[in-house]
Formats: C-alpha cells, structure tokens, sequence
C-alpha cells in the first residue's frame, strides 16, 4: 500500500511541472524541508565557506543568503530563514555548527538544536533545546560536502533535505488546486472548509494546529501555504523590510502599551493600531510576518512587581477594555470588508501576571483567585476583546487558575468566552503552555492526555511542539476523536480564509501594500504624537518647568538613561534603526541647537550599575549649570519576560545619584524612563520636578526634549497607582483584589505616592457641570432603566475651560463609588473623555455611566445592578454628584450559575 510519505513525494514531483521549480528564494523565505534534488539550487549549501566568518550555512547557488535565526531570536519556536550575511563578524544568529558524531546542527547563539517540527515535506525548520541522550530524529541531519545538501535523519530514506525555496507558488492561482472548489472565492467559507478538511490526512490536520516556529507548516500539496503568526503589541515586531526612499524599511515603534494607555485617547489607540496593520499587512508582503498578530496584552497590572506591565494597559479594567475595544478592532478591520486586514489575538487568558518569583514561575504557578474577582476585574478586558473589539483569536496562558490549566480550562474557553460571551474565533496556546499541562502543572500524566485536555478545553493551536508530536497518536489511541479536532481545524480554517490568503490578490487592496507604507513620514508623526501625549508630568515645584532657551543657557544632562536609544523601545519590537539618532540627548541638542549648552554625563553604564566612580563629575556638571536633568529608571535588565522585581526602588546606585546631583543642584529634574512604578519617596519629596515617560518608543527622545522646554504641553495620566517602597510586604502570589490592604487604587487602602489618573499640566483647567446638566441634580434611576445602555440615562456633562496662558491638552476622567456597599471598590473609572483647548477656550465632555461600570459583583460571582435605594456618587475632579438607583436587583452575568450548569453537563457525559 502507497504510503503517506509516498504520496507526499509524488505531490511534489506535481510541484516542478507547477512552477515549484522556477521559485526563487528571497530574504526572510522560511527554511523547510523539501523532497530532495526537486530544486537543486535551493538545497545546496556549504558551512564556512571561504570569505565569510566560519560557521555560516550559505546558499551554494547565492552567496548573498545564509541560514538566519529569524526575530524570535531566544524562543525555543524560532523559525529558520534565509538572510543576507550580517556585517558584523561574530554575528551568532548566522553562527552554526555541524557536529558529524551526534548528527546535530547547533547554533552558537543559544546553544539550540536546528529542528524539523515534522518529518513530512514542507514542515517548517526551528531552533529548539537540543535533546540529549536519546537521539531525537528531527534533530539529525547528515551533511554531503560534495553536493551541498543536508538530509533529514528522521526519514530513513534520506529523502528530504533542508530547502531555501518559497512555497508560495503552490496557492489556489496554480492548477490544479484552482479547479478545486476551497480555491473558489465565489463560494462561502464554510462550503470552501467543507471541500478542503476531507482532503487532509490525520497528520494534516493535526499540524494544522501546531504553530511552532509562528507557523503551521500549511499543507503544500494542497497548495495550501502555511499560515502564520506574528507580535505586535506596540509596533511590528520583526527585522527591517525593503526601504522606500526616506525610509528605513523599519516597523514604527510606538510608545508601549502602558505609555500609549497614559493617553487615554482612544482615538489615538485606534490610529496606532491601523498604522500598525498597514505596516504589518505591507511587511507580511515581503515575507517578513505573519497574519496572526499574538496582540495586544490586556492582562491586567494587578501587582507593581510584574515584569511585563510595560506591555499592558495599566491596572483598570475599564481602561484596559476600552484599549483593547479600539486598538484589536483597528489592528483587523480596514477598508475591505470582505478581509481581515490581521487577526489580532488577545493574550493571555487569564489571571495571568507572574514571571518568576521566589519558588514559583508561570510555567508552574496556579493563580488562586475568586469567583467575584475573576468576574469584575481579571476578565473584564477579555469580555471586551470578544464583545466589542470582535477579535478573532484569543492566546491562554501558562499559568493555571485555581487548578485547572489555562489551555486546558473548558469552563472558562468553551463555557464562558464562546458561550456567554459569543467567541467566533480560535484559541491558541502560549508557547509551551500545553507541554505545561503535563509537565509543570501535572494535571495529566502524559503529552497525549495534555492534547486531550487542551483540545477539549477549547485551545485550537498549539504555539509549542506538544500539538506536532504527540496530537496525532492523541487521536490514533482513542483519547480524541478525528470530529474533535476537526472542529478546532475549522475555527482555524475559517480566519486563514478570512484574510484572504486563499484567494486571488488582483482585488485585494491588502495586497498592494508595500515598503512605500512602512515608516512613512505620517507614521512617525503618529509614534511621536503618541509619545508627546503620554508622558505625565508627576511635579512641577515652583514651575520650574516648561524650560526657556532666553533664561536657560546651560544644562547638565546625567544618567543612564540619557543617552539610551533601544532601551527607549523596551520589548517586543521591531529591528529600528531610527531611534539610535533619537535619544534624549540627540532630542535636547537638536531642539536646543547652539542656544543651550549642554554637558552630558552618563554616570552609570547602566540602570543596575552599582560604580559610583564617575558621581563626582557628574556633580561638577551639575553645578556649574544652570539646570540639571537626570535620567533613571528601569530597563530589561530589571523587568522583562520572564523576570519580576523584587523590590520597588531605583535599581543600583541611581537613588543615590539622583541625591547627590540635587544637593549640588537645587534646580534639578528627574526624568524616569520605565514600566513598572517606581517607589521615589526621596525623589517625590525634594525634587522639584518629576517626568515620568515610560518607555515612549522611537521618536520618545525628542517628545521628552519638547515636553522639557515647553514646545509641547504635557497631558498624560497615570494608569497605574504608584506604591511606597513597603508594598511588598504584600504577597505577591496574593491574587485577592481587597484583602490584605488592597491592590490597585480600586481596593488600596494605603497612601500611594501617585494615584491612578494623576497627571498635572504647564496650564490650568477648571470644571464646571453644564447648566441645567444630570451633574446639578440628584436622580433616581430606576434599576432597569439604568441596565439599558441604548437609553443612556445616567450622562454627565461637563465644561472643562483653559483658564492658563498656554495651550494644552486635558483628559477629564470619571470615577463612581457605590457608597454604602461594602464590598464595592473605593472609587472606580466609568470613562474619560479628551480635550485640546486654546487659553481661554472651552468645550463640553460627555461621561455616560454605561450597566456595566454601574454594577457591582458579589462573592459568588454574580454581577448585578443593585436597586432597593442605592446611593451613588460621581466624581469628576473636583466635581462632585450623587444620584439613586431603586427598584430590584438586575443581574448582568451570574458566574455561579455558569459553573453549575457546565459542571452537570460534563457530569453527564
């Protein structure tokens, strides 16, 4: 009987008369193994040839692309793909090395092993730990100096080899996949996935949900391209494109999520994530990403410590739902309807927010959290992801909650986000998360019983190896059915459809993006409006800011993060080449010119530098200027993926620096760059003047020089509380939102140094309720009507006026407190609203109180508008409002009786 791989080999025997053969390799095509001698000039390679650094695997046939470690440079799911050499000698992503007795290919960068995520043609080629002792087959390769090529050790045959050749020929425009009715756009998706799911095998199927190396693999015989996957929380996260002129082929780098979020301008978010989706559509066109986009990150920054808050929106979960409800949506809809311009994916469900701290990692931590808080804080992003944003994919996470594995939850995936909430879309894994199940959680005691519960718990896509190894035998011994899988393969299906990569691209305007619409003049403007609109003026003693170039004529600029440029991009983006030249020192010296001069002193090599050595010119610097300005905080050294603080002070000796160049100099600024809230009681206490910028992206060196010297008006609002240094007496592992003195300003009962929304400005501005306004009464709404968005009953307006001399821009937030209701937060946002006014100028902002931020939710999960004669009050700066809700208690979302109801059916089964 013809074997699998038999017919595998003849489909690509099909490929040469199909134009397979005539494919040419360009840079960022994915390495993938391929039936030998099909294209001998694709296969052929030599290690260390002569005129490039020893080490490289170079294309024969082109000596301009080598073997290339792809963006995801220490992931263990790293895609190899073809690249120009890079300059530099010692270039380790380039580096390799063949060992002929244990037949591996390893790479001197991290020490990884080159490894084939199948063993069938067209399967991606990866970086993954190499295994040691037993021999891994998709890890050995046999390499024929004389021909070139390097076979697959784990067909015994030696018939597949490590090949440089795009598959992009072989889609639905070639014959004979375009008589085929999945080819024929005239036809709705459902009957297309209904004409192509019976054409796949078992193993297809199944590596159709693998997304190791951010990509399945496709189904090449099928013509079927592999359908891939990408990051883009703050900007396009992969190496630089083809340049246009002016250009630098770069992906924009904006302000991080935590930055942008300090805007609390939702029009701004939903600008950055279309420029976004243009530049990722423009840059998947040249090969260089996915579709898929695993953003944004809308965990919520619960606790100070976590390394990740940078790439979050803050700790509200009203803001961080109406981030995700503007930013997903702009990231996938464009002007083609019939498309999705990418999908975005929210990550990471849920009640995630620990790296790695003391005992316990996120690879092994069970978050134990209440049904109450689970309901109004920890999933209300979420809810707004699937509601209101419409997002197509939704990421789980490594950690599990209350026991039971994120990616294998069906209470929380299949029960609650597509049942109650109405998720279309597909779940997939964070990288690893399904091995976890098994492995660090040992909730089941086997990879197959790991595959078992995760498809059954609703996780579609596996970003990891479990899926690709262990998911086929999952269903040849019986623990899954083929229907079950299947079901997950049409969710999948259904938005590769979707986004058009299946059909003809004459049409599609997505197509025709290009490198003329990556970094474009327009798009950095936006990063820069972006950055100017974010940073948060914290002081300003004696208004010793906006700086004057008439008075100023010196300026001691010190620290280490003064002259930093990528520190200034944090993590996840992009290869960006702009920001070197954007520093805050090239910021200031460009905006300044011969006016000002200025004497930079880093001081410290970096933000954990404990060398004090150069302190003492740095305060001779300081003295003998008329102003200093001093650049602390933190970077991934301090908090990253992966890497918690301990502690909430200033890294290293810049608390100590901060002090010394203040006693020298009284007129001094701080100017702190970071994510995680910084405990500065010294700092809030004697300095006169306090910036916070965050990590403010590309063009974040100059925003901060404008807002220094007054060319720009500072308007951002904290959207995070920041906490005195004995914070962490909390527990960190203490996932409750109200015990143990709170967390978050809805529950803190402590002084914090800064509250959630502080922000000051260079003007003034005052608040008045409008006449004859819902802010001038006391109402009494009746319970029912107030559960009726659509009538908008409870709307406050307000006159915000310039009352300074100076224009500016003023986000007027809302907050409402329950107030006899003791398990309600002290006060909470219900929504905001953004001005840009003139001196003198006026403008009325509108607050709706909508069901949801009215509701109050109980300990048992159950969220409702309380009646009976609940007393409200609404607080809009130093306004203040009461109104009554009465009537019976109306429930919004009853977490108990979801349980109740999902746990007797699985009872049942």
């Amino acid at each position: 009987m013809e074997s699998f791989y038999q017919r595998l080999l003849a489909a690509a025997m099909l490929f040469v008369t199909l134009g397979r053969a005539t494919a040419t390799p360009s840079r960022g095509d994915s390495i993938q193994l391929w039936a030998c001698s099909i294209d001998p000039d694709e296969q052929r390679w030599t290690i260390g040839t002569a005129g490039y650094p020893n080490n490289r695997i170079v294309l024969r046939a082109n000596a301009s692309y080598v073997c290339d470690i792809s963006e995801f440079s220490n992931s263990s799911d790293t895609k190899l793909q073809i690249w120009q050499p890079n300059a530099v000698k010692r270039a380790y992503n380039q580096q390799f090395e063949y060992n002929a007795d244990t037949k591996q290919i390893t790479s001197l960068m991290n020490g990884f092993c080159v490894t084939a995520v199948r063993d069938d043609m067209g399967a991606v080629v990866v970086m993954d730990k190499c295994t040691k002792g037993i021999a891994n087959p998709l890890q050995q390769w046999e390499y024929d100096n004389s021909s070139g090529q390097i076979f697959s050790l784990a067909v015994k045959d030696k018939s597949l080899c490590l090949d440089a050749g795009s598959i992009s020929t072989a889609n639905c425009s070639v014959a004979p996949y375009s008589t085929y009715p999945y080819c024929n756009p005239a036809l709705s998706i459902p009957d297309r996935i209904n004409d192509l799911l019976p054409r796949l095998t078992l193993a297809e199927k199944t590596a159709f949900l693998s997304a190791k190396g951010h990509t399945n693999g496709g189904v090449p015989r099928l013509g079927v391209a592999p359908f891939t996957y990408g990051e883009s929380l703050h900007g396009v996260n992969c190496k630089c494109g083809e340049a246009a002129q002016g250009s630098t082929g770069c992906a924009t780098s904006f302000p991080h999520a935590l930055g942008l979020s300090a805007t609390f301008n939702r029009t701004l978010w939903a600008l950055v994530g279309q420029t976004i989706s243009t530049e990722g559509r423009a840059l998947h066109n040249q090969g260089m990403i996915g579709l898929a986009m695993w953003a944004p990150d809308i965990n919520l920054f619960r606790d100070p410590r976590w390394g990740r808050g940078q790439e979050v929106p803050g700790e509200d979960p009203y803001l961080t739902a109406e981030y995700v409800a503007h930013y997903s949506r702009a990231l996938q809809e464009g002007d083609d309807p019939r498309y999705l311009k990418l999908i975005s994916s929210c990550k990471h469900f849920s009640a995630y927010d620990l790296e790695n701290w003391y005992n316990f990692n996120r690879h092994n931590f069970s978050a134990q959290v209440s049904d109450q808080d689970l309901a109004e804080y920890y999933w209300v992003p979420f809810r707004s992801c699937v509601e209101r944003a419409h997002a197509k994919s939704i990421m789980c996470s490594y950690n599990a909650v209350n026991g039971v594995p994120s990616c294998a939850n069906g209470l929380f995936q299949n029960e609650i986000v597509r049942n109650e909430w109405g998720f279309d879309g597909f779940f997939v894994s964070d990288c690893g998360a399904i091995s976890n199940i098994n492995g660090n959680h040992n909730y089941t005691n086997s990879s197959e019983e790991s595959c078992k519960a995760a498809i059954e718990g609703g996780t579609d896509t596996n970003c990891g190896m479990t899926y690709a190894k262990s998911l086929e035998k999952t269903v040849t011994d019986g623990l899954l059915s083929v229907e079950q899988v299947e079901v997950s393969v049409r969710r999948v299906m259904e938005y590769m459809f979707r986004t058009g990569v299946m059909d003809p691209t004459d049409d599609q305007p997505y197509t025709k993006l290009n490198k003329e619409h990556v970094d474009t003049p327009e798009h950095r403007q936006i990063a820069l409006e972006a950055a100017h609109q974010m940073i948060v003026l914290l002081k300003n003693e004696k208004n010793l800011l906006p700086l004057s170039v008439a008075k100023v004529k010196s300026v001691a600029l010190i620290g280490p993060q003064a002259n930093e440029t990528q520190g200034l991009l944090s993590n996840y983006h992009g290869t960006n080449t702009l920001v070197d030249s954007h520093s805050i020192l090239a910021g200031l010296t460009n905006l300044v010119g011969s006016s000002v001069k200025i004497n930079y002193l880093q001081a410290l090599t970096s933000t954990d530098s404990a060398d004090t050595g150069h302190f003492d010119d740095a305060v001779s610097a300081a003295k003998s200027s008329d102003v200093a300005i001093v650049c602390v905080g933190l970077s991934e050294t301090d908090e990253k993926e992966g890497h918690d603080r301990y502690n909430l002070t200033l890294p290293g000796a810049q608390g100590e620096l901060v002090e010394k160049i203040f006693k020298a100099q009284p007129n001094t600024i701080v100017v702190l760059i970071n994510g995680g809230p910084l405990a500065i009681e010294y700092i809030k206490d004697n300095i006169p003047a306090i910036v916070e910028a965050f990590y403010p992206g590309e063009l974040g060196g100059d925003a901060v020089a404008d807002v220094l010297f007054g060319k720009v008006n500072p308007s951002g609002r904290l959207p995070i509380t920041v906490y005195p240094a004995d914070y962490i007496k909390r527990s960190y592992f203490d996932m409750s939102l109200r015990d143990n003195g709170g967390c978050t300003y809805l529950h803190y009962s402590g002084d914090a140094l800064w509250q959630f929304g502080d922000g000051l400005s260079y003007t003034t501005f005052t608040y008045e309720w409008e006449s004859g306004s819902l802010g001038e009464r006391t109402p009494s709404i009746a319970s029912s009507a107030a559960a009726r968005f659509e009538d908008t009953p409870l709307q406050y307006t307000v006159v915000v006026k310039n009352t300074g001399d100076m224009a500016g821009g003023d986000s007027v937030l809302g907050f409402l407190k329950s107030v006899h209701q003791s398990d309600a937060p002290i006060r909470e946002l219900f929504d905001f609203g953004r001005v840009v006014l003139q001196p003198g100028e006026s403008a009325t902002v509108h607050l709706t109180v909508g069901p949801q931020e009215l509701s109050l939710t109980d300990h048992r999960g159950v969220q409702s508008i309380r009646g009976g004669e609940v007393e409200y009050e609404v607080q809009v700066g130093s306004l203040h409002a009461k109104f009554y809700v009465h009537g019976p208690d109306v429930e919004l979302f009853n977490l108990e009786r979801i349980t109740a109801r999902y746990t007797e059916r699985m009872r049942s089964q």
